[in-house]
């Protein structure tokens, strides 16, 4: 069998970014962290949405403002899409 081929971290960088230096991913901070939504009107929502077993778009992009929206029931959902 072959020996696996080892490439150095800069060979499988983009072009344009392998003369750059490594930026790390930081952690964020814990004031930018979204709060899981607890109102009785999300939780209507979600239980409507989970009742007729449907999958709205913003549970499937995990967006962070799911508690907003559906806390006023509005859900988003794409049709033949």
């Amino acid at each position: 069998m072959s020996e696996p081929i080892e490439k150095s971290a800069a060979a499988l960088r983009h072009p344009e970014k392998r003369n750059r230096p490594d930026n790390p991913i930081q952690r964020k901070p814990d004031w930018i962290r979204v709060k899981a939504p607890v109102s009785k009107e999300y939780q209507a929502t979600r239980k409507i949405v989970e009742d007729h077993k449907l999958v709205t778009v913003c549970q499937e992009a995990s967006c962070p403002n799911i508690g907003e929206c559906w806390a006023k029931k509005h859900a988003t959902f794409m049709i033949m899409g």
